[in-house]
């Protein structure tokens, strides 16, 4: 079973931007010991909210894991828990292989909850 995942971040609600066809998140663990990342993702449109992805991931130290998912709605917010401040995350809504404006987030833009 995974530690406790105590460090909780979120993007926000997102407008999805015309043209995209996925959402892509990846999990960096910066640290030497492995690490646990549970990543979420809903659909803001119906109210309340509704979750429509939700895994649990182990990263190996040094080491990064990525999932993406294909979005039938208008706007999304994804949801990280770790089990370390070692671990980082980044978000990102594509067309293609391209990010689109206004759908990254970087970790540092990355809300704490």
């Amino acid at each position: 079973m995974a530690a406790s995942l105590k460090y909780r971040y979120t993007t926000g609600p997102i407008s999805v931007s015309e043209g995209i066809n996925n959402i892509r998140v990846f999990v960096l663990n910066n640290g030497s010991n492995k690490h646990y990342a549970r990543v979420k993702i809903f659909n803001l449109d119906p109210k309340p909210k509704d979750e429509v992805f939700s895994e649990l991931f182990t990263i190996a130290p040094q080491s990064k894991i990525s999932t993406e998912f294909i979005p039938m709605f208008n706007s999304f917010e994804v949801q990280v828990f770790t089990d370390s401040s070692l671990v980082f995350i980044w978000v990102g809504g594509r067309g293609g292989n391209e990010n689109l404006e206004g759908n990254v987030i970087l970790h540092k833009d990355m809300v704490k909850f």
